[in-house]
């Protein structure tokens, strides 16, 4: 089930582009990194989401906000060094049917959130987003960090973790004693170029 990303992002943003002032927009990209444990070993895994893009509105109160920004992973581009493992991964994804993980977030406070990592200790700060795996939305609590501002350029890493039961998966075992942890822990890096409308 797979949504055309432009189309996805212009719905999204229709009613606050109609109450709100266009204040520019981005275009990104990110590499995730995923680590798993099992009883046997632990192991991590490489993922790259497609390039995507959003407006950015300014609310009457002149906060500069992202209405909504979907990000899109391809399940087949998703690797652990293992193709054995790799052709697991994807049967437990059913990766014919849900070609792509999708990971949105929603009326994101730009100010607040840059704000909230420069005054935290670690320089971090929550952020709620919504994973859908396999036609499973869940809403999951990441956590924001290395915030980087250079220019236009803007990057930052995403850190979260994903309950394997809570989205109704099933990591196949090769050995019937090998079991996968519950917890999986996924970072994405990210890399935005903001635009200032005219």
């Amino acid at each position: 089930m797979k949504v055309c990303l432009a189309t996805a992002l212009l719905l999204s943003a229709v009613p606050w582009i109609a109450t709100s002032a266009l204040a520019g927009g981005i275009r990104g990209t990110c590499d995730v990194r995923f680590a798993v444990s099992s009883t046997l070993h632990d192991f991590t895994g490489t993922g790259r989401c497609q390039s995507f893009s959003t407006p950015l509105v300014r609310d009457a109160a002149g906060k500069t906000i992202l209405p909504s920004v979907v990000v899109e992973v391809p399940v087949a581009e998703m690797k652990t060094g293992d193709d054995s493992r790799d052709g697991k991964m994807r049967e437990m994804f059913q990766s014919d049917r849900y070609p792509m993980i999708h990971a949105t977030a929603r009326d994101i406070d730009t100010d607040r959130v840059r704000e909230s990592i420069r005054k935290d200790r670690e320089g971090k700060a929550p952020l709620d987003i919504f994973l859908a795996i396999r036609g499973v939305e869940r809403k999951v609590q990441a956590t924001a960090s290395n915030l980087k501002e250079e220019g236009t350029r803007v990057s930052f890493d995403l850190e979260f973790p994903v309950s394997v039961k809570e989205f109704d998966l099933k990591p196949p075992s090769p050995i019937f004693f090998i079991r996968v942890d519950d917890r999986v822990v996924v970072k994405g890096t990210f890399a935005l170029d903001v635009s200032q409308a005219p």
